[in-house]
C-alpha cells in the first residue's frame, strides 16, 4: 500500500467505483471487517465486497468522488468524502428517475501489516433517500 493518501483516493475513485478486484486484493486484507450505519458489522471477502460494490454502481451511475480531507494516525486513516451520481433505480424500492444526487460521508480505516483489515462507513443515507423520494407522490 502507498505510503501517501494517494491510496484513500484510489479506494474510492477505483474500487468503490469502479468495483476494481485486483486494486481491492491490493489494499484490503481478505477477508475483512466492513461497519455499517446502524451498527452492523459484515465480515467480507473480496467476493463478498466486489458483489456489494458492484451492485452498488448499478444503483448509481456516472459516480464522481471528490475527497474533502484525509487524516492518518499510525494504522489508523479517516476520509471525509463527497459524491456524485446519476440514480439509476433498485435501491429501497426507489423507482429510477435518472436523478443527480449527491452524497456525503466518512470512512475510517484500520490497516495491519498494510492491508485494511477494518472499515467503519458512516454515510449520508437518510439524506439520500429523501432526495430521491422528495418528487414521489
Amino acid at each position: 500500500m502507498m505510503n501517501d493518501n494517494e491510496w484513500v483516493v484510489r479506494w474510492f475513485k477505483d474500487v468503490w467505483g469502479r468495483a476494481d478486484g485486483s486494486l481491492l486484493a491490493e489494499y484490503a486484507a481478505d477477508p475483512f471487517n466492513f461497519y455499517l450505519p446502524g451498527g452492523r458489522i459484515l465480515s467480507l471477502s473480496h467476493v463478498e465486497y466486489l458483489n456489494f460494490i458492484t451492485i452498488w454502481c448499478q444503483r448509481f451511475k456516472n459516480v464522481n468522488f471528490t475527497i474533502k480531507d484525509v487524516i492518518n494516525d499510525g494504522e489508523k486513516t479517516v476520509a471525509l468524502y463527497q459524491c456524485s451520481a446519476t440514480y439509476n433505480g433498485g435501491w429501497a424500492r426507489i423507482p429510477a428517475r435518472k436523478q443527480n444526487v449527491k452524497m456525503t460521508g466518512m470512512v475510517f480505516f484500520k490497516r495491519e501489516q498494510g492491508k485494511i483489515t477494518d472499515c467503519w462507513l458512516e454515510d449520508s443515507s437518510f439524506d439520500l433517500y429523501q432526495q430521491l423520494t422528495r418528487y414521489l407522490d
